[in-house]
């Protein structure tokens, strides 16, 4: 676990102090966080106490960096200690839940996806400050994510890592196509490029990106794995088998087998070496192709040249794609819940969310409506996608919220899993989807009695 610490010096005028002493001075003072970030001046008995935080290890170090240094800021102005962990995001979960079971740890807590929900009973209420943030930043744009089972704010979405559509320009061109705008479109297009030997590359393993991305194809063709209550499962349906066609088709006429065994690191492997014509990803594949100085096969031309992002195709039923929502979040047991709102406030202030979104490179997708349109979209062609793709983004359970059961379904690939059978014409799409039905009841019979 990486730690960071700030400890300012302690004891009123340098004295050391007995308990008793330190008590009655606190019991004096007056004015609250609030007062102490208005002056920049601390009270002395401030300084025995310590904020804590746990988050994951950013892909992007410099995100780390500017969150590490508002920490220290809000530190250093409320007059406190601070000390910042990171795990890596594959460990996170497991930290957490040794929180949860010890009833200790840290104040403020990195809290995705459906742990809000699945850490409800441990997680304070910040309804009060989320409504302040949203207020102040022009509205949320997930108003499913942060969701406790009992409707509560149990954390604030704190940003996405969203999917558009990544193409190789040129090779379109080449082809006299034109950018795809719909999943159709991906289809054609994706036939003539496999044939050219570009093949399209959306994996059907077990990867987080063919979690998102495969249910991001589901929605747009009017289908759902569970309904707006979050609990009923929802998937068998002719929309479902449909769309389970639509992704046998891909496979068979745009892919190649190599999809079914890819983590979450090749299709970006099989963009920048340039073979992939498109995939859908997060920016992660054009950064990585300019950081190497990535060439297209045979030439001294750059990849990232000709590497262009758009929002996510669209189907019968409209345009969505499924990303992982970041959150935030504070324990019921923290020692310093308090001190953790109000940190969260300032760090949710516009000149601070603008440099943790710089500092990014504009990974870190804003859930804050004032956000959308921030400067460095608008700096650089490859990310003019992200002004709108918050509009068709949705977090895990959708139309529901996220819940234990809608992670555990995730966690176990059975989307891909399903899928990945039906491509490779060991189920038929009827069968498959009646397969993926039966192994969610049973998950969500199970999870619907504990949550």
């Amino acid at each position: 676990m990486e730690k960071t610490t700030s400890t300012p010096k302690g004891g009123l005028l340098g004295q050391s102090r007995t308990r008793r002493e330190f008590l009655g001075t606190s019991a004096k003072v007056g004015g609250g966080i609030a007062a102490i970030l208005a002056t920049g001046q601390a009270p002395a008995y401030a300084q025995e106490r310590e904020l804590r935080m746990l988050v994951w290890s950013h892909f992007v170090p410099a995100s780390d960096e500017e969150l590490e240094r508002q920490f220290k800021e809000f530190g250093k102005q409320a007059g406190v200690s601070v000390r910042m962990d990171r795990v890596a995001h594959l460990q996170l979960p497991a930290v957490l839940a040794g929180e949860v079971q010890g009833q200790k740890g840290h104040d403020i807590v990195n809290v995705s996806n459906s742990n809000p929900h699945l850490y409800s009973d441990h997680l304070e209420d910040i309804s009060d400050i989320y409504g302040e943030i949203g207020a102040d930043g022009g509205g949320w744009t997930a108003e499913t994510m942060g969701k406790g089972r009992k409707g509560e704010q149990a954390a604030l979405p704190w940003y996405f890592i969203s999917f558009p559509l990544v193409f190789r320009k040129d090779l379109i061109a080449e082809i006299g196509e034109k950018v795809p705008d719909t999943w159709e479109d991906v289809h054609r297009v994706g036939m003539k490029l496999k044939a050219k030997g570009h093949p399209l590359g959306i994996q059907l393993a077990h990867s987080a990106d063919a979690n998102w991305i495969n249910r991001g194809i589901l929605w747009s063709h009017g289908a759902k794995l569970v309904a707006e209550d979050s609990r009923t499962v929802a998937v068998n349906t002719p929309e479902t088998v449909e769309a389970f066609k639509f992704v046998r088709a891909l496979y068979k006429d745009c892919m190649e087998q190599e999809v079914l065994a890819w983590d979450d690191r090749n299709n970006n492997v099989c963009m920048i070496s340039g073979k992939c014509s498109m995939i859908l990803n997060p920016i992660s594949a054009y950064r990585a192709a300019v950081r190497e100085n990535a060439l297209i096969p045979g030439t001294q031309n750059l990849i990232a040249e000709q590497i262009e992002h758009v929002i996510p195709p669209k189907g019968p039923a409209g345009r969505h794609m499924c990303a992982s929502f970041v959150g935030v979040g504070i324990w019921k047991f923290a020692k310093e819940k308090e001190l953790a709102k109000e940190f969260l406030k300032y760090h949710f202030q516009k000149d601070n969310q603008n440099r943790l979104l710089v500092a990014s490179k504009g990974y870190n997708q804003p859930v804050l409506a004032q956000f959308a349109d921030h400067p460095l979209y608008s700096s650089d062609p490859k990310y003019a996608f992200a002004t709108e793709i918050g509009k068709y983004t949705h977090s895990l359970g959708w139309p529901g919220v996220p819940t234990a059961a809608a992670q555990t379904v995730y966690d176990q690939y059975l989307l891909p899993d399903t899928l990945a059978e039906c491509a490779t014409d060991r189920l038929s799409p009827e069968d498959a989807v009646a397969k993926l039905e039966k192994q969610m009841k049973r998950v969500y019979k199970r999870l619907n009695r504990k949550y």
